[in-house]
């Protein structure tokens, strides 16, 4: 019986060594019995004992390794423990460390050696069956992760023809025709089952700009797109409704971008399809008046004539009809005209040329192919053809993304005049305060309706969050003035009736008693303040560059038509710079031009040699490998770290525990955005580049960037059409234009008034000079 015991014992082992973690699930998986398991993984830690003189199956491969860090063939170095092993590589002890441990009491009785937290923090404590099931969660993951890519690739090729989402036409013979829109009781969840709204109502008011905020991932794009395709039970069907997404790549065609924009209006679409097919119609009838009738039709087809012109035309037509049919083709032909004059069809190349030049499109542009257009401007285009449409309820998601602050200026003074409802989501605080007349709040499976803008509906929460905190205090303090009474005189006989009547009160008092207020912690970080450096730390004089000095006939372009000419300006550990200009004016390439990705042609960038400088950009959190955890990720950027400095230094912006050891996809975007705000933070830059920080970020994340970057002593230069983000963190402003770098004279709001008065006037020679080219 001991013998069996015996064999039983080492087998166990052998299968609880890494040898069995591996082996054993492949050889299970194939149909193979147990034993013939055993005997496999047996045989291999026997041949590995002989090949390395250590005995796997029987210490179980508990040894402690000197360096808990190991790199793999693509060069990140990958963990050894944790939640997810994600090194194949068997744990080795050094000859030192074996040195060491038998000087170390207990180590022959076998008591370990290390007890305290920092070598537990080293050692694999999880059992083979944690193991597994940790494997199995990150599969799991890997999958919804994949799951959800795949899911987003179908959405994009299904609308890849379209310039915006598909516009669900709208049935006018339902409902009574009401502008406003209120649904109760709504309810909205995932595929997957999570519950995003339980018994929410939503109220929109006719003429109303609501600005809807809440946390990423809370499922406001969600909420939008359900209303847009008219999946939520109740939701009146006469509104022209369109959602504007927050990305779209659209493949493009020969389309030009102008044709684009109006053909993305598919009731006009439809009843100018209509138009054509009644007329067709009522030619084949009128056979007796065929001549008059070709006249007429030329005139009812030429531009020329105006949809009221046509509709004077109709009526006359409609009171010598001779039938029925006839009459009532007349009848609906006037009802098109009448409906396409509602849509100021009359107006729609004007309209959408105005709306084009004012998101910063050129003549030569719009009268190009979308498919010549980068994914940033087909944005454009999208939005573009929403505001064309000018839909009964717009909701447009992100829309200053792919936008240049002079857009956004544009985009503000446009929308504030817009005449139907409009829903806005958006990360751009300044953005929200400028356009939204109230603001929905997206929280706690609730939507939550405050008037006035964002700073307003800030205030607003908070004095709510305050009156409530007092009012619960106010009934914990009255509860425990009654509990110690009760306490202290529950034993006397002679007030045993006001005992019992305090009781019935307390009792009373619990089931009416106010929630308890939840106030979560405002999240901040700080950026390391670097040592001095002395001057200059960067300094540009005279750069001169273009991407293209050669012309195709290989001649040279003169210098007054390169991108940038004759820049002058330093940049030192007080500098606080932002850099304005319209897209393709220059702002990207002087950044890489200061950060050396770029030679000047011309001039020189001169940097100090002990100059640190960092980067960030709206693409940062979308660099790291999301199979690797946030340690490895990092470890793979900084590779002189060690893996506890950096779980601690992670530690400091809230990733914490299991999240910074599991794999970055199964992690939220706010938790991705920390992780590169940690990266930034590690290097401790001299000088800062921020090329569009804000983009993809929430406004607790925002906040905690402005606060950590308000601190921080060091260089700054600012890329951004955030104004918030712009006005609270730099102090002098350069414009970028015409191939020239020039410092501002003036704050934030005289630029936003020169802006706005140069875009009007382009606008108006870009809608004369289209004409022109279309005639």
């Amino acid at each position: 019986h001991s013998a069996e015991h015996s064999t039983s014992d080492l087998a166990q082992a052998g299968m609880d060594s890494p040898v069995g973690e591996l082996l054993g699930p492949f050889l299970e998986s194939s149909g193979c019995e147990e034993d013939v398991i055993s005997q496999a993984v047996q045989a291999v830690n026997d041949l590995a004992s002989k090949k390395i003189g250590i005995g796997a199956a029987g210490n179980g491969g508990d040894c402690s390794a000197n360096n808990n860090n190991e790199t793999d063939n693509g060069g990140a170095r990958r963990l050894r423990q944790g939640l997810v092993s994600m090194s194949s590589t068997l744990d080795n002890i050094s000859e030192h460390e074996a040195d060491a441990n038998r000087f170390l009491w207990g180590t022959d009785s076998g008591v370990a050696a290390f007890t305290n937290e920092q070598r537990d923090a080293h050692t694999n404590k999880s059992s083979a069956k944690d193991r597994r099931k940790a494997k199995q969660e990150l599969e799991k993951a890997r999958k919804e992760y994949e799951a959800k890519i795949k899911a987003m690739e179908d959405a994009e090729e299904k609308d890849s023809g379209n310039a915006v989402t598909n516009m669900v036409l709208p049935d006018y013979g339902s409902g009574r025709n009401e502008k406003d829109i209120q649904v109760r009781n709504v309810g909205l969840a995932l595929d997957t089952g999570r519950t995003l709204l339980d018994n929410g109502e939503i109220k929109f008011t006719h003429g109303h700009r609501y600005g809807l905020v809440g946390k990423n991932g809370v499922g406001k794009t969600t909420l939008l797109k359900a209303i847009a395709s008219l999946e939520i039970e109740g939701f009146p069907r006469h509104h022209r409704i369109l959602h504007v997404r927050q990305e779209i790549k659209a493949a493009g065609g020969d389309i030009s971008v102008l044709d684009a924009v109006m053909e993305a209006d598919v009731e006009r679409n439809a009843l100018l399809a209509e138009e054509k097919e009644l007329l067709q119609r009522l030619e084949e009838v009128d056979n007796k008046e065929k001549e008059e009738e070709e006249a007429e039709n030329r005139n009812v087809d030429d531009d020329a004539v105006s949809v009221i012109k046509k509709r004077e035309i109709l009526q006359a037509k409609i009171k010598d009809a001779a039938s029925d049919s006839f009459a009532a083709d007349l009848k609906r032909l006037d009802e098109v005209y009448a409906r396409l004059s509602t849509l100021s069809a009359d107006s729609a190349e004007s309209r959408a040329a105005t709306i084009l030049s004012g998101l910063q499109f050129t003549p030569e542009m719009q009268s190009g192919p979308t498919s010549a257009l980068s994914g940033g401007w087909r944005m454009r285009v999208s939005l573009a053809a929403a505001l064309f449409i000018e839909p009964d309820l717009l909701m447009l998601d992100e829309p200053t993304n792919h936008l240049d602050l002079e857009a956004v200026l544009w985009l503000e003074s446009y929308l504030v005049k817009y005449k139907h409802t409009l829903v806005v989501v958006s990360h751009d605080r300044s953005f929200l305060n400028a356009v939204c007349t109230d603001t929905i709040e997206f929280s706690n499976l609730k939507l939550t309706y405050y008037k006035g803008d964002y700073d307003t509906y800030v205030r607003t929460s908070e004095e709510n969050t305050r009156n409530a905190m007092r009012v619960y205090q106010a009934y914990q303090d009255k509860r425990a003035h009654m509990m110690d009474f009760i306490t202290k005189f529950r034993a006397n006989a002679k007030r045993a009736s006001i005992v019992q009547s305090r009781i019935k009160a307390v009792e009373k008092m619990d089931l009416e008693a106010p929630e308890p207020v939840e106030v979560e912690a405002v999240w901040t970080f700080s950026i390391p303040n670097p040592e001095p450096l002395g001057r200059p730390i960067i300094a540009v004089d005279d750069v001169t560059f273009d991407y293209a000095p050669t012309r195709d006939d290989g001649t040279k372009k003169p210098v007054s038509q390169y991108l940038l000419q004759d820049a002058n300006f330093g940049v030192d550990l007080e500098s606080r710079i932002g850099i304005l200009g319209a897209n393709g004016a220059g702002k990207s390439t002087l950044l890489n031009l200061i950060m050396d990705k770029l030679t000047p042609c011309r001039g020189s960038v001169s940097r100090n040699g002990n100059l640190r400088l960092g980067y960030f950009t709206q693409h940062s959190a979308d660099t790291f490998d999301l199979h690797l955890s946030a340690v490895e990720n990092m470890l793979a950027k900084f590779e002189k770290a060690e893996d506890q400095e950096m779980r601690s230094f992670l530690g400091k912006f809230q990733i914490q525990g299991t999240d910074a050891i599991k794999p970055m996809m199964m992690l939220s975007g706010g938790q991705k955005s920390r992780i590169a705000f940690a990266a930034l933070a590690y290097q401790k830059p001299h000088v800062i580049v921020f090329d569009e920080p804000t983009n993809h970020l929430d406004m607790e994340s925002i906040d905690a960037l402005v606060g950590a970057v308000k601190d921080y002593r060091g260089g700054l230069i600012v890329v951004s059409h955030d104004e918030h983000f712009m006005s609270n963190c730099c102090s002098e402003l350069w414009v970028v234009g015409e191939g020239h770098v020039t410092k501002f004279k003036g704050g934030f709001d005289d630029y936003k008034k020169e802006t706005l008065e140069k875009t009007s006037k382009r606008i108006e020679e870009s809608v004369k000079l289209l004409s022109a080219i279309n005639n």
